[in-house]
């Protein structure tokens, strides 16, 4: 089987001779803390660890800025920001704090230790101002997510379709990161103006959620005819540690409209699977998501209480990636086996999973113990003996 094949296998139920490994973030402070500890210095994870091989590796075909960051949209992959991005700015800063504008439009306050010498992989900050605060804003900002606008797809998109066509052996995953209708109205509004505004203000949030959907329907009509995708990640990270930020009464009458409409159309067009990637306490919006076409979660982060043994017992039709508690990674080797397991040899056994980290791996897991929860899932996974 090749990767396709036995990622389908395990997303539907069905008999893989292998389990892919879900095997992603490491945290750029872990990648330093590893180099000095076995890691060839300047080497990256995937590379030492062949998670092109162990893991899923994919072609992600989208590109859209990210909370905090400059953003230069790429020349190959389809542009799902806003055209134009907002000017990145530096407002104010000192040696403690800098106070500056994102490519999205977003003001926010943070350390300077966490951005001035590039990303550290964690980000304690305080969101200061948002673009959309009103109805006008919001027509305002309407403007730059035009999806017939001609930068949606940059001079080298036809490159990477012929690539793709050209490589279309099943040796890797095409993939579309987006963001979710959620993730998306927090964007323009934050989080305290959307919560409110979904009992204040209920007409701005249907249409905020109407260019949503229009758009993105719009902008990945040709990709999705011009490429066979084999799955979709929708960001939202719609949770906290004890409970999700949104009632499942109000992912029903707001999110699910969206959603059911949305995923019609991705797996009308070819999608075969749909992954929402929320960490938190997500549990309750299970059976919602379910409901609209979600196939399944990530990363099922431990620590807010998601079990993927007693999901997999609640939900038996219910895909799940990640999982196994990065706390006990950073414990000894007795619990790392302990967690491991309890997990993986009866899920792997029940399909339907892909076992990895609860989250990107953070620092205070060493490169020993990570090296030695690795081979321990190829072994349980049937790529070792």
């Amino acid at each position: 089987m090749n990767l396709r094949i036995r990622f389908l296998e395990v997303a539907r139920f069905g008999k893989p001779d292998r389990i892919p490994l879900s095997l992603w973030g490491i945290r750029p402070a872990t990648l330093k803390r590893w180099w000095m500890e076995g890691l060839p210095p300047g080497m990256d994870a995937a590379t030492y660890f062949r998670f092109d091989i162990y893991g899923m590796k994919t072609f992600n075909i989208t590109s859209w800025p990210s909370e905090g960051f400059q953003w230069e949209p790429s020349d190959r992959l389809v542009n799902l920001g806003p055209i134009p991005p907002f000017d990145y700015k530096i407002i104010r800063e000192d040696d403690r704090y800098r106070v500056w504008v994102d490519s999205l439009g977003i003001t926010q306050l943070g350390f300077q230790d966490d951005w001035k010498y590039g990303w550290s992989g964690f980000a304690t900050r305080t969101f200061v101002d948002f673009p959309v605060k009103c109805r006008d804003d919001f027509e305002r900002i309407k403007g730059r997510y035009d999806p017939h606008h001609p930068d949606r797809y940059p001079s080298r998109w036809g490159e990477t379709v012929e690539y793709l066509r050209k490589n279309n052996d099943g040796s890797f995953l095409i993939h579309m990161s987006l963001r979710g209708a959620f993730w998306w109205i927090r964007d323009m509004m934050g989080l305290e103006a959307t919560l409110i505004s979904f009992f204040k203000d209920r007409q701005l949030i249907r249409d905020i959620l109407d260019l949503y959907l229009d758009f993105h329907i719009e902008a990945l009509r040709r990709a999705i005819g011009e490429v066979e995708v084999d799955y979709v990640t929708l960001n939202e990270d719609m949770a906290y540690k004890r409970g999700s930020m949104i009632s499942p009464k109000m992912f029903r009458e707001y999110i699910s409209p969206v959603y059911r409409e949305f995923i019609k159309f991705l797996k009308d067009n070819g999608v075969k699977i749909v992954i929402v990637d929320s960490d938190g306490y997500v549990e309750p919006l299970i059976p919602e998501l379910l409901s609209v076409g979600v196939d399944g979660i990530s990363p099922c982060e431990v620590a807010a209480g998601m079990d993927v043994v007693e999901l997999r017992r609640k939900y038996p039709n219910l895909v799940m990636m990640g999982g196994i508690d990065k706390r006990m990674l950073a414990s000894s080797k007795l619990d790392i086996d302990r967690e491991v397991y309890r997990k993986v040899p009866p899920l792997v056994e029940s399909r339907g999973y892909f076992p990895g980290v609860d989250h990107a791996v953070p620092p205070d897991i060493s490169f020993d113990n990570f090296s030695y929860f690795v081979e321990l899932l190829k072994k349980l996974c049937g790529w070792i003996d």
